[in-house]
């Protein structure tokens, strides 16, 4: 019986320990990325460049307080459009032969729904429905990190790498649960820059089962910009031509 309750004691000890380093990693996080200043506003526009398949291609996305998205990229003449107005997700692809819009997938629709969050999952993360756990601390490419992992009701897992240093993410594993198989995905973010008293990547790389996808370069971020809200919302079908009847 004595051994039973000093493990006990010892098991509720370290999950207080494990709490307790939780806390302190995102308290220093949140200080260090000005959390309160970023929580303060209304929207977020980025643009830059993203080179995907051998291409540089100009991007610029919109994201709302009130978890809306909007992205457009020119592409070859034509212009990928990507949108989500907090319910319906939608895009364009020109390119397909067809400019009107078609609604994503559940996959694709909880990735824009996880890219409209302003503040990050990690800020207020049990309200959002993410259950976290602090892993402990290793090295990465000879960088002290910490590991914080999310997880929500589906079983997607979120694993984020903080710089033990400067408290900045430097990267971002996710395990991904898509039509019964596992996707992992990597985005490594970097130099991090002031703006506003807010501390943003203005570089960032993104990896598929350890294939790099995408790298994405920002020029500039702008705050608080007036914003016309019809763009997030699913844009009608074009009217087909009229076709004269065959004589």
């Amino acid at each position: 019986m004595k051994k039973l309750i000093l493990f006990i004691i010892a098991l509720f000890s370290v999950s207080f320990l494990a709490a307790q380093d939780l806390n302190e990693v995102l308290k220093n996080h949140y200080e260090t990325i000005g959390m309160d200043k970023l929580h303060q506003i209304n929207n977020m526009v980025t643009k830059g460049t993203i080179n995907q398949m051998g291409m540089d291609l100009t991007y610029t996305v919109t994201v709302t307080r009130a978890g809306k998205m909007f992205l457009e990229v020119p592409i070859q003449g034509m212009v990928m459009k990507r949108g989500f107005d907090g319910t319906v997700a939608w895009m364009t692809a020109p390119w397909t032969g067809s400019s009107d819009p078609v609604e994503l997938g559940d996959f694709e629709k909880k990735m824009v729904r996880v890219q409209s969050d302003l503040d990050g999952m990690l800020y207020d993360y049990e309200n959002k429905g993410y259950k976290a756990e602090f892993l402990g601390k290793e090295d990465m490419e000879g960088s002290g990190v910490y590991l914080i992992k999310l997880t929500d009701a589906t079983g997607d897992e979120y694993t984020y790498y903080i710089d033990a240093e400067n408290f900045v993410v430097l990267k971002v594993k996710g395990s991904l649960n898509y039509q019964g198989s596992k996707i992992e995905a990597e985005t490594f973010m970097s130099n991090y820059k002031p703006i506003e008293g807010i501390i943003m990547p203005y570089s960032m790389e993104s990896k598929m089962n350890g294939q790099t996808q995408s790298i994405i370069t920002v020029n500039e971020y702008l705050f608080n910009q007036e914003i016309n809200d019809s763009i997030f919302m699913k844009p009608a079908p074009q009217p087909k031509p009229e076709t004269e009847p065959q004589k």
